[in-house]
């Protein structure tokens, strides 16, 4: 995934998760091969974690970019939140 799908904000930290991700793949296929199965299934369950983070990182982005591309097109957007309960 290319870095310029984040903001600007989250480019660093999602570069980061992204070579963590890279980092415990290749840990997960040493403790395949070794035949470490627990090991293995924490290191997956990492990756996992990682991986969620960044496509929500990427979510962000493309929302954002999606807003902007709208505007643009003079469709006016506003935020609103409600309360829950």
């Amino acid at each position: 995934m290319k870095i310029n799908h984040f903001l600007k904000t989250d480019a660093d930290s999602a570069k980061r998760k992204i070579e963590s991700a890279e980092e415990l793949s290749i840990m997960l296929s040493e403790a395949l091969r070794d035949g470490d199965y627990e090991e293995a299934i924490s290191l997956a369950g990492s990756i996992k974690v990682l991986t969620e983070d960044i496509s929500r990182l990427a979510n962000k982005g493309r929302l954002y970019h999606t807003a902007i591309k709208m505007q643009q097109r003079g469709i006016n957007l506003a935020v609103i939140s409600r309360c829950m309960g």
